[in-house]
């Protein structure tokens, strides 16, 4: 049995026919070479699709459809409507809202054609003048009757507020502090 297996290979490789393979591209016709190669745009296509209310441009450029050079790394220009803020940026389903730097987005280099779907959520910009008037007003009755400046208004440069050194403020304030102290002690 293993005589006639061993002959039926043998057959077998006898017979194997040779199959042509064609390519396209130049061929040399005293060798019978082909060349094969490959064109690599420079350019490729980008399409935006947007969901929210917000402008988008890509390199500067308005629009939805933008063509850019291959490996280039646009930057997409978010920018929320007046009053607003942007708070959630999604890339193709990823969340990128941390890749946002003033307002731009980079992207990756660019190999392909492609479509970017850009989800933006925004909301309101919370107002600082809803504060409550009294509590405005108490802020600056303190600013305006205070006889010491307090840190929060100092130079964070020099250390100067309102034109008395930080360390200066803080011997007037002990120095008040010890007065109220000695004035309790002389009433009890």
């Amino acid at each position: 049995m293993k005589k006639i297996a061993a002959l039926l290979l043998c057959l077998s490789m006898l017979t194997c026919t040779v199959i042509p393979a064609f390519a396209e591209g130049e061929q040399n016709p005293t060798t019978g070479e082909a060349t094969i190669g490959t064109e690599v745009p420079e350019t490729h296509d980008l399409k935006l699709t947007i969901t929210g209310d917000v402008d988008v441009k890509v390199n500067g450029v308005d629009g939805k459809e933008f063509t850019v050079e291959r490996l280039s790394e646009p930057v997409l220009e978010i920018k929320a409507n007046d009053g607003e803020k942007i708070t959630k940026v999604v890339l193709n389903g990823e969340d990128v809202t941390d890749q946002v730097v003033d307002g731009k987005l980079k992207l990756p280099s660019v190999y392909e054609d492609g479509v970017y779907d850009l989800s933006i959520e925004t909301e309101p910009i919370s107002d600082s003048s809803s504060r409550s008037e009294s509590s405005s007003q108490k802020a600056e009755t303190v600013s305006t009757y205070s006889t010491q400046p307090n840190a929060s208004n100092a130079n964070p440069a020099t250390g100067v507020a309102g034109g008395v050194s930080l360390g200066t403020a803080v011997l007037l304030a002990a120095i008040g502090i010890a007065r109220n102290k000695g004035s309790e002690d002389e009433e009890e």
